[in-house]
């Protein structure tokens, strides 16, 4: 009489094979052309609000020029707003170009970075209360920047794929 304890298990094991591949999902084969898509609508809309705010610097009607003046160490005289509007104009140009994106970073960084200068600069200006958290209008428009930095370094340091 075999006790159970004296079975050995079969040296022949049975494996399941996987279950064949589902075909991808619509998003799963959609989603290079999307991410494509995004990345030129991100470049083209980041470039557009450049050349439109440089636009409105440059010819005198921005809302943000007063800020601008404020914010600045020196004397700003008649040209500076116009010209950081052109400077705008150029780097929104450039960015929408996709061209040289090396030699991007730096420029619309160091621009954006700038903006910043608000923070410390002129606080009263951002902050109600003296309160980092509570933001006034002027502080949402800078912080906001934010954003169109990550944007920018998204942009510009991309590997670019052949075809």
């Amino acid at each position: 009489m075999t006790v159970s304890s004296q079975l050995t298990p079969s040296t022949r094991t049975s494996v399941t094979p996987p279950p064949p591949a589902a075909a991808p999902a619509l998003f799963d084969r959609l989603a290079p052309r999307l991410h494509r898509l995004g990345l030129g609508l991100l470049r083209v809309g980041l470039g557009g609000v450049f050349v439109w705010f440089g636009v409105l610097k440059a010819i005198g009607l921005s809302p943000a020029a007063q800020l601008v003046v404020d914010v600045m160490p020196f004397d700003t005289g008649g040209w500076f707003v116009p010209a950081l509007g052109w400077a705008e104009i150029v780097l929104g140009a450039w960015l929408i170009t996709g061209r040289a994106q090396a030699l991007l970073l730096p420029a619309l960084g160091g621009h954006l970075l700038g903006t910043f200068a608000v923070l410390l600069v002129t606080p009263r200006l951002a902050f109600d209360h003296a309160n980092p958290l509570l933001l006034t209008m002027v502080g949402e428009f800078v912080v906001k920047n934010v954003v169109l930095l990550a944007a920018a370094v998204v942009l510009t340091t991309r590997r670019r794929t052949a075809g």
